[in-house]
């Protein structure tokens, strides 16, 4: 690997003595890991080895081909580079208690961050997932879907469209753009889109969010920073203009020694010949509390259009969980979509002032007496647990996914869920004759699927 002189030189700087042993990481391959779904289990990969820092994730001795695993498309687990998964341990020190939070992913696509922290929270908690970039967005959306969770919504705006919100969130989390140090390894492109002058830019760019971020975090409430490079300048900078500037204080951590991550006194940085994962920093920084209010906004109702109604209604808990307080809305477009009753407050603050936001969780819409069920309901765990499942095999279920007929002579007529060991795929319509396939066109997979 052909490594920039600048950055070279920055970095046996940097490391002094363990410059070498970077060097050689640099050129060893990437490890591949993946977290799994709790909302969605399924066992642990028995060849896997367990990630130190998070619970539920594992490092896979080689890497297989997700696209031809129907559980990778049942949400079933995602795959994420390790040291960013550092996050969750930072979680855990930082909100011990197991109290209701506002969660702000501020700069979200694709999305593992995300799905990271919706199987963190604590009940009644809502976390927001938002992607600047338009053109991220729509796989941010689909990972969301994905993961399943209710409580989580995703918005495309700019960090600065959040003013409104100041003092509003107990975590808000910036993974900020950056010049992409810590993905050498992974991403080769990185590596020749690097400069001083990309550096300079990125800081630029990252003090221009995290001024707008601040804000947002209430008084006692966390800010996390984190980047995937390892220069002083986007990493312990920024964090020292937050320290300075905007009454926030660093978070120390508790890390054992032998996971390798290093305490710069400004943050936690990982390197990849100290650890099984790529570059990556982290900072956690409280805000000082105040006796002032975090926030003070009278709201009204959350206008989020006409309530379904009751016999509407009726039909509709035949596809939904009956466990769960929910209350169910029809848009202009005609689509029901489900709310959580506890977060109907909180909708009413974030869809006055977002209105490039997903809320609720969409479940199909009503044409005539029939409902017609939307993807979303299928891979949310919302979905009743009664209705019927086609259960299929692997050959059967890639046949789904890449959206195909099928044959399945045991069928019973009428909407079904596809799935697969347990783990719902998308709806099915079994007609007297034919079956057919509503899984939607921009999910299918494209590639080829070998024979077994």
């Amino acid at each position: 690997m052909t490594i920039p002189a600048d950055f070279a030189q920055q970095m046996e700087a940097q490391l002094g003595a363990e410059w070498p042993a970077f060097q050689a990481a640099l050129d060893s391959p990437a490890p591949v890991s993946i977290r799994l779904n709790t909302a969605k289990p399924i066992h642990p990969p028995a060849d896997g080895e367990a990630i130190p820092w998070h619970r539920n994730a594992y490092y896979l001795p080689k890497r297989p081909i997700f696209t031809l695993d129907p559980l990778f498309h049942a949400g079933c687990y995602y795959v994420q580079e390790a040291s960013s998964m550092f996050i969750a341990e930072a979680f855990r020190q930082c909100f011990p208690e197991e109290r209701p939070l506002r969660v702000l992913d501020l700069c979200a696509a694709p999305g593992g961050k995300t799905t990271l922290l919706a199987s963190l929270l604590p009940p009644k908690s809502l976390l927001l997932a938002n992607e600047v970039i338009k053109t991220r967005y729509p796989i941010l959306r689909q990972n969301v879907i994905k993961w399943g969770q209710a409580e989580v919504y995703t918005s495309q705006h700019d960090p600065a469209d959040f003013a409104a919100l100041e003092g509003w969130f107990d975590l808000v989390l910036v993974d900020a753009p950056c010049s992409g140090e810590g993905l050498f390894r992974k991403d080769p492109q990185a590596m020749s889109e690097w400069s001083r002058s990309n550096v300079q830019l990125c800081h630029r760019r990252q003090q221009r969010i995290l001024k707008t971020a601040a804000p947002l975090v209430r008084p006692g409430g966390v800010l996390m920073y984190s980047t995937c490079t390892y220069n002083t300048a986007e990493n312990r900078d920024n964090v020292k203009s937050l320290t300075q500037d905007d009454a926030f204080t660093l978070t120390p951590l508790s890390v054992p020694k032998d996971w390798g991550i290093v305490d710069t006194g400004w943050g936690y940085q990982f390197y990849p010949h100290r650890l099984r994962g790529e570059g990556f920093f982290l900072a956690c920084l409280r805000k000082e509390s105040s006796e002032s209010a975090s926030f003070s906004r009278k709201t009204k109702p959350a206008n989020l259009g006409q309530r379904v109604p009751r016999k509407q209604k009726e039909q509709l808990q035949a596809w939904i969980r009956a466990d769960l307080p929910l209350q169910c809305f029809q848009n202009d477009r005609g689509h029901i979509i489900a709310v959580l009753e506890h977060q109907l407050e909180d909708l009413a603050i974030l869809t006055t002032t977002l209105p490039r936001m997903h809320w609720g969780k969409p479940l199909g819409e009503f044409k005539r007496q029939d409902f017609i069920p939307r993807h979303e309901l299928a891979l949310s765990t919302l979905l009743s647990p009664q209705i019927e499942r086609l259960a299929l095999d692997h050959t059967t279920a890639l046949q789904y996914l890449k959206r195909e007929n099928i044959q399945w002579p045991t069928a019973h007529p009428g909407w079904q869920l596809a799935s697969y060991e347990g783990h719902t795929l998308g709806w099915l319509k079994v007609l007297p004759r034919r079956i057919n396939n509503y899984l939607p066109k921009m999910w299918r997979i494209r590639m080829d699927i070998p024979s077994r």
